[in-house]
């Protein structure tokens, strides 16, 4: 009954196969590989919000090894594949929904590193965001109504962390993180997202440590061209990082380190700033 099965029904009955498109480009904004590119890109290149945007990053990975221990906890499955309207990824398990906890925690967070949450205008129009992504969930029938509202409620708390992380720094969320994210693998049976969450948390762990050592002390980008060199460096190698994790995501030692790679990398990259076109033209270090 709390799944409110019967009241999702009209959600998806009022949307016609037409437009699904449309409403599958909606729910990507709430995918974890959107939101990954989106906050590696934003913490790269706004140093000015960069402490403030690795204390979002950290949340979001406590949101994710959250998110996978409460739906292999309570073990609940999707709608049936009757009414899904959307090839669903692997997870068999639909409660809580992931993607309206990613969405409320990274763009309701947005609000809060920006100092807009006071802003009506601003907390409308993200709030109708984070409703968009949650109800394209319903409406594609891979969740039903009670799995969007839950998941709204723990990406709330996840927000009451996010303001922890900023008075005390990055470190210890991650570091929470990680001690989550064990159990996480041990109820998920170690897939891949679960991987993702640990060797992710662990990695992001230690690059944050190192930068607060000074060993990955980010500074200034300099210029476009090393903006540029920069952000598309960082993507190539994020893509890789995640290509590899999938393919041997069965391994899970082995996906464990690449994810490990990955969020180290994503965490460190700024210390290539002001060395970014020498190392593109050594003559430039000259």
């Amino acid at each position: 009954m709390f799944r409110l099965a019967a009241a999702s029904e009209p959600f998806r009955a009022a949307v016609p196969d037409e437009l699904v498109p449309v409403v599958w480009a909606v729910t990507m904004l709430g995918s974890a590989k959107f939101l990954m590119v989106g906050l590696s890109l934003a913490y790269w290149n706004l140093e000015a919000h960069r402490e403030k945007l690795l204390a979002l990053v950290s949340t979001a990975f406590l949101a994710l090894a959250a998110t996978l221990l409460l739906k292999y906890w309570f073990h609940l499955p999707r709608p049936p594949v009757a009414v899904q309207r959307y090839p669903v990824d692997p997870s068999p398990v639909g409660f809580p929904s992931g993607h309206a906890i990613s969405a409320t925690v990274v763009y309701g967070g947005v609000l809060v590193v920006a100092d807009r949450y006071r802003d009506p205008r601003a907390v409308l129009g993200v709030g109708a965001l984070v409703l968009a992504v949650g109800l394209s969930r319903v409406v594609l029938g891979v969740h039903y109504l009670g799995d969007i509202l839950a998941g709204f409620a723990v990406g709330l708390v996840a927000l009451g962390v996010l303001v922890v992380a900023l008075e005390r720094g990055a470190t210890a969320v991650f570091a929470l993180a990680v001690a989550l994210s064990v159990p996480a693998v041990v109820v998920t049976g170690g897939n891949a997202d679960a991987t993702l969450a640990l060797g992710g948390s662990l990695g992001a762990l230690a690059g944050t440590v190192g930068r607060s050592a000074g060993v990955f002390d980010g500074g200034r980008i300099r210029t476009r061209a090393e903006r540029a060199l920069l952000s598309v460096g960082g993507l190539v190698f994020a893509g890789a990082a995640v290509a590899i994790a999938e393919t041997v995501e069965s391994l899970l030692l082995l996906a464990g380190v690449a994810n490990f790679a990955l969020a180290f990398g994503i965490v460190a990259l700024p210390a290539l700033a002001g060395r970014a076109d020498a190392l593109a033209d050594p003559r430039a270090a000259d």
